[in-house]
């Protein structure tokens, strides 16, 4: 009697169709107790038969913890006042998510350690193997509190940000919406909506700075308790980093150096040029008059039915997978108060679907935000075939070739939003920002690596350590009479706060998908199959072994830097 009060049966679910009508901490405790009980008999067994089910269960209850943890933080975002939404999600995180960790971390454990692991990767896939390896240390249950300490600080963190308003012309706006303001064609107002951004930062720039040293704390002893030397090999774990370390990023940082920060600096000084100014201010970095699009040029409320429009003649499939979403109300486009900052897609794997959650204010850049989270959402729906849910989605550099990409493969249909010199000028502002791209994310990539490798360093070292990186990879820009907003650089920066280390994906994954390009202006059919490819085989390859299998050359050649800047120099310059 009491089973049937307490679940019910949901036929949309793959996963656990029999569950509570809440998840809670002594249902997660009780499914994992029943698995760790099976353990010792599967592993005895002569045969795999056994095992196989026990994973089969274990990931379908990982399967429905994970979605309905996503769900949670999803309901969350979309409005961080909500004191509802918010107690559901520190319940989520400080009571079902630690009940999880030990067990899985002895799960995973068993499983590397299994006389029957080779047929377990032959059914549910290899890439398992080093996969697990790397999610040893960072479920390792020493660290069970500090990543609730890690959690709460991070959410105080996203809730100050949320929570942001300021005033331009006497007129309060959120901080994403003032910050498309700093692409006006009006100097004034674009200088307006700067200092009034650099004024809230500012006025936060310490609290956020004690958050963050909290942080460094917390995350240096977490390595130190796993028995690294610092935060950041820990870090690489956690990221699913299998196929290449520390030094092979610092080489592609060096590259990235020589061969794209000289492009940048050409083009700050066409930018400057076109502006007819003697030096680029820094509250005109984001208003070029060759190429920049008037404010408001595509409706929120239209936004939707162009990006059909654009996916009808992308791929069929593509345009399934857009309207199956749109019908279901799963993207979630306008910029509101108390809304996350940035956008993001999210996967629920019980039931084989995405949400998309963006900031959008009727600028030409949301179009580029809408089509890269949508290339999240193309990959995982095109992987729900894949049976692991751990290998239904790759590691963050190969995740973000699928969305990268698709800012890139979506232009030669941009049309469906703009005119055609409109959509030129869409085109040019994609390379001008892929080439930014790779700049700006080698400041925060390097930012960070220095941070955990001076765990001590003060507020004060870090912005200036900020400001010196920034000096390096993204010169040009005049900050004359403004330099206090300098600092506030790295704590304007979600990632550094939120996701520790993902950062660097976003520069590998762009020169892929500048490679994706390149075979689309020869080739369109080829380029989408090759894309398609990818977004199929989710996370069973590594990175480095998916981008060969796709034909593509390794990130971390110089020889392609070279040639992708000189592409794109004939282009922008």
């Amino acid at each position: 009697m009491d089973l049937i009060v307490s679940y019910f049966l949901m036929p949309k679910f793959k996963h656990y169709p029999i569950r509570p009508k809440r998840l809670t901490s002594a249902f997660a405790k009780a499914e994992y107790a029943k698995l760790l009980k099976r353990l010792p008999a599967a592993e005895a067994s002569k045969d795999a038969k056994a095992w196989l089910k026990l994973f089969a269960d274990w990931n379908a209850l990982k399967s429905y913890i994970g979605s309905e943890g996503a769900r949670i933080n999803h309901r969350f975002n979309q409005d961080m006042r909500s004191k509802k939404a918010e107690t559901a999600e520190i319940y989520f995180h400080e009571k079902v998510v630690p009940i999880t960790e030990k067990p899985e971390h002895e799960l995973t454990q068993a499983f590397l350690a299994s006389q029957h692991k080779k047929e377990l990767a032959k059914k549910y896939g290899s890439q398992l193997v080093p996969i697990y390896k790397t999610f040893l240390n960072p479920l390792n249950p020493i660290n069970a509190n500090l990543r609730i300490q890690d959690n709460r600080l991070v959410k105080q963190y996203e809730k100050l940000l949320a929570s942001g308003t300021v005033k331009v012309k006497g007129q309060k706006m959120t901080l994403s919406k003032a910050g498309s303001l700093t692409t006006s064609g009006d100097p004034a107002l674009r200088k307006a909506a700067f200092l009034a951004i650099g004024d809230w930062f500012l006025a936060h720039h310490a609290k956020m700075s004690r958050i963050y040293a909290k942080l460094v704390k917390i995350r240096n002893q977490m390595g130190k308790n796993v028995g690294l030397k610092s935060f950041t090999p820990l870090a690489y774990q956690n990221m699913g980093r299998t196929d290449y370390d520390e030094e092979s990023v610092k080489k592609f940082r060096k590259a990235v150096l020589k061969y794209a920060v000289p492009l940048r600096q050409k083009l700050v000084k066409q930018h400057t040029e076109a502006l007819g100014t003697p030096t680029l201010a820094v509250w005109d970095a984001g208003f070029n008059p060759q190429l920049t699009l008037p404010l408001g040029i595509v409706p929120v409320d239209k936004q939707l039915a162009g990006a059909q429009k654009l996916f009808n003649k992308l791929h069929p499939q593509l345009a399934r997978n857009f309207k199956s979403l749109r019908k279901r109300k799963l993207i979630d486009l306008e910029d509101r108060p108390g809304k996350r900052n940035g956008a993001y897609c999210t996967v629920f794997t019980d039931e084989e679907t995405v949400a998309l959650l963006c900031d959008s204010t009727g600028d030409s850049d949301d179009i580029r935000v809408l089509t890269h989270e949508m290339g999240h959402a193309f990959q995982m729906m095109a992987s729900q075939k894949i049976s692991s849910v751990d290998l239904q989605v790759g590691t963050a550099e190969l995740a973000e070739i699928e969305s990268m990409g698709m800012e890139f493969l979506s232009l030669p249909h941009i049309d469906a939003f703009f005119n055609p010199l409109d959509a030129k000028k869409i085109v040019i502002t994609c390379w001008l920002r892929a080439i930014s791209t790779l700049c700006y994310v080698c400041v925060v990539d390097e930012f960070q690596h220095w941070v955990y490798a001076n765990p001590q360093a003060t507020s004060g070292k870090q912005d200036q350590k900020w400001v010196e990186l920034a000096d390096t990879y993204m010169p040009g820009l005049d900050w004359r009479g403004v330099e206090k907003y300098r600092k506030t650089g790295r704590v304007n920066k979600h990632h550094i706060f939120t996701v520790p280390f993902y950062y660097i994906d976003y520069a590998l994954a762009e020169v892929c998908a500048m490679q994706l390009a390149l075979i689309d202006a020869k080739d369109h059919r080829k380029a989408l199959a090759i894309y398609l490819r990818l977004c199929g085989l989710g996370g069973t390859k590594s990175f480095l072994a998916a981008v060969k299998d796709a034909g593509l050359r390794s990130p971390f050649d110089e020889k392609l830097m070279a040639d992708l800047v000189k592409h794109a120099a004939k282009i922008l310059v």
